[in-house]
């Protein structure tokens, strides 16, 4: 898995290794809010349906939170 996110309580923490992210590997430097995930991985250059589907692993009602 390239984008691995994991439930931290309410927040989310995520790293991300090659090839997602442009080759870097990346990870949230504290629990983060999933929109704050969100916005990180699509500025490191991960694809929205690889966060979504990488979120929906985890937590299939994820958006409903």
């Amino acid at each position: 898995m390239a984008i691995v996110i994991v439930p931290a309580g309410d927040l989310y923490e995520a790293t991300v290794t090659p090839p997602h992210g442009r080759g870097v590997r990346w990870a949230s430097p504290r629990p983060m809010t999933a929109g704050s995930i969100v916005a990180a991985l699509l500025e490191l250059g991960c694809h929205q349906t690889d966060i979504g589907d990488a979120f929906h692993d985890v937590d299939p009602d994820w958006l409903g939170r």
